[in-house]
């Protein structure tokens, strides 16, 4: 009588342990907020960074047009 209550004990464990770890290896697919959240923020991102990324290419040319002409006026 005493086996056998802790067979079952030991079978519904064993089985609410596997239910619950199941849920955690599932993977959760980013809903459509999300999703639009995410492609707003980069739209942002990109906006934000192709002026900066212009204005550096400017002072680049500009300084390597300053040295340039450092360079003729020691020669």
């Amino acid at each position: 009588m005493k086996s056998r209550k802790t067979i079952i004990m030991l079978f519904l464990s064993s089985i609410l342990l596997c239910a619950c770890s199941g849920d955690n290896d599932k993977e959760t697919k980013a809903g459509k907020i999300d999703t639009m959240t995410k492609e707003i923020g980069q739209e942002a991102v990109r906006m934000i960074k192709t002026p900066i990324e212009k204005a550096q290419a400017v002072a680049d040319e500009e300084k390597k047009r300053a040295q340039e002409m450092d360079a003729r006026g020691n020669q």
